[in-house]
């Protein structure tokens, strides 16, 4: 849009022709007619605005090619009628006060007006109106230059949409990173916490044996906040599975209706066909779960809460920023007290809430919003204060996929027969909770630096593990050098970053397993097993 200047620069350049080509049809009739105005009455005839006048009281008497073209009537079909005709219904007070602006030989300048065309439709122009004087200086009509802006109206707003999207992206991509890193930190320390409670478990009794517990539950609550951190951040590993979208309503039904009591209804609405989507089922659940929690917390007084799945086509990014193609659709609507636009814009930030520090942690929707985009998706929210909210989850549709219904084997826990292996991570406590948790189940263990690496003994080591993300260089790069001296040395990998951003940024392949921190004593042994068995031919360290 042009600034305000620049708007009323080109409206008086344009008012001024306008009144030109007017004045000189007005004066064909008394002698002072030249062939300069009959060029500029082509030119005018010929814009690609609308040049319109009409008598002081609303009687139209010009009507230009740019003015058919807008409105859609012809010249000869709207000439001598009034000019509300092309006005909305309720403008008629507003022309009578123009019209009287004008004969007072007032200007009136309109950066938006709406107006009617010929089949019914709206539109908005531009309008630029000056009085007409006759040869002795009264105003005896009015003419306007409106210009049709509908478009560069529309063009701009889905322009500002896009940025304010790209901006709340970048905002919670800032925020995911950061979270990652906390997690990542917090994992760390909840390994050792973890582990050493198991390691006294079998040594304390009595009273102490119940604090032990209560650390050990504490604990756990803790690792299950730093992966809602990870889904934010887009950085938890997740099994996936096609899984019928219906089914993940259907069966939550009698669960979720438990959880938001007696005074609010759970209307479920499936689709009349399956509606598949490749995602973990877990986490499809949770993101219900959370929808219909904050739902219900919206809700105090009672209400209805509204889950709904069908499938739809994106044909183009203006409204959502997916590639065109056929999603399904999960909508989760709500009868409760809506939000105001500030709080919608923050409502996926971790830590971010309206309710009591005692009713929730701020994480619920920033865990959904994690799990949606790591599933290739999008959420969306519309919301109206007093009378609700609706979150629209859009997911790739998994059409050429069959749900999957088989579950992998259960993990074994085997202890060791003496293997050595080789262990490198800074964090002190951590490489010590790993050396204690294999030498206690059979395993021969040497810990060192990353510095230590060129100088290690590799005679008879079975498997190396290492920390991904050390301080000088990376685990990967490590694994590489001792392979220089060992082809076949088998490798396993730790983190508290999880599996899909780390293959990406090292390029660790799929095959190369990596145990995720905060991990137990079982997991890291059955890892250390599968890590170690003989039918991987040629040993993970092909692979790593």
């Amino acid at each position: 849009m042009l600034p305000r200047g620049g708007a009323l620069a080109v409206a008086t350049a344009a008012g001024a022709g306008l009144l030109g080509w007017l004045t000189g049809r007005y004066l064909r009739g008394h002698g002072g007619y030249t062939q300069e105005r009959e060029m500029l009455a082509a030119v005018a005839d010929q814009s690609a605005d609308a040049i319109i006048a009409c008598k002081l009281d609303g009687t139209l008497t010009v009507w230009n090619s740019g003015a058919e073209r807008i409105y859609g009537w012809a010249a000869h079909e709207v000439l001598g009628t009034s000019f509300r005709g092309i006005l909305p219904p309720d403008a008629g007070p507003a022309l009578d006060r123009a019209l009287d602006v004008l004969a007072a030989g007032g200007h009136i300048h309109l950066e938006q007006s709406r107006r009617i065309r010929r089949d019914g439709s709206t539109l908005l122009v531009s309008v630029t109106v000056s009085p007409i004087r006759n040869e002795h200086g009264a105003v005896v009509a009015a003419a306007a230059t409106e210009r049709d802006i509908t478009e560069k109206l529309r063009f701009e707003a889905a322009e500002k949409q896009a940025m304010e999207r790209s901006v709340r992206a970048a905002r919670l991509e800032s925020l995911g990173q950061l979270a990652g890193g906390v997690a990542h930190d917090f994992n760390n320390l909840l390994a050792i916490i973890l582990n050493y409670a198991d390691f006294l478990a079998d040594a304390v009794t009595g009273e102490a044996a119940g604090d032990l517990s209560r650390i050990r539950d504490a604990a756990d609550r803790a690792r299950s906040l730093t992966g809602q951190l990870l889904l934010f951040a887009k950085r938890e590993p997740t099994e996936v599975e096609v899984v019928d979208l219906n089914q993940v309503v259907t069966g939550s039904g009698e669960l979720l209706t438990r959880t938001i009591g007696a005074d609010i209804r759970l209307v479920c609405r499936p689709c009349t066909f399956p509606v598949p989507v490749h995602a973990n089922r877990g986490r499809l659940d949770q993101i219900l779960l959370n929808l219909v929690i904050n739902a219900r917390d919206a809700m105090p007084d009672g209400g209805v809460v509204v889950v709904e799945t069908d499938v739809t086509e994106i044909r183009d990014a203006a409204d959502v920023p997916l590639p065109p193609g056929r999603y399904a659709r999960l909508t989760v609507s709500d009868t409760g007290t809506g939000m105001t636009a500030e709080v919608r814009d923050r409502l996926f930030e971790p830590f971010f809430t309206t309710k009591p520090s005692d009713r929730g942690t701020g994480l619920g929707l920033s865990t959904v919003y994690g799990i949606v985009g790591d599933a290739g998706g999008h959420i969306g929210v519309d919301s109206t204060l007093g009378i609700g909210t609706t979150f629209r989850i859009l997911l790739p549709h998994a059409a050429d996929r069959e749900p999957s219904g088989e579950r992998g084997p259960e993990r074994v826990c085997p202890a060791g027969d003496g293997q050595r292996v080789l262990v490198i991570e800074d964090e002190d406590y951590v490489r010590d909770l790993v050396v204690r948790i294999l030498r206690e189940n059979g395993y021969r263990t040497s810990a060192i630096s990353e510095d230590a690496v060129a100088g290690a003994d590799l005679a008879d080591v079975a498997l190396l593990i290492t920390d991904v993300v050390l301080p000088g260089r990376s685990g990967p790069a490590v694994a590489a050098q001792l392979r220089e001296r060992r082809p076949d040395l088998r490798v396993l990998f730790m983190s508290g970053y999880s599996d899909a951003e780390l293959r990406r940024r090292y390029d660790i392949p799929p095959t190369t397993p990596i145990v995720q921190k905060p991990f137990t004593a079982v997991e890291l042994l059955a890892t250390v097993g599968e890590a170690l068995a003989p039918h991987l031919v040629g040993g993970l360290g092909d692979q790593a």
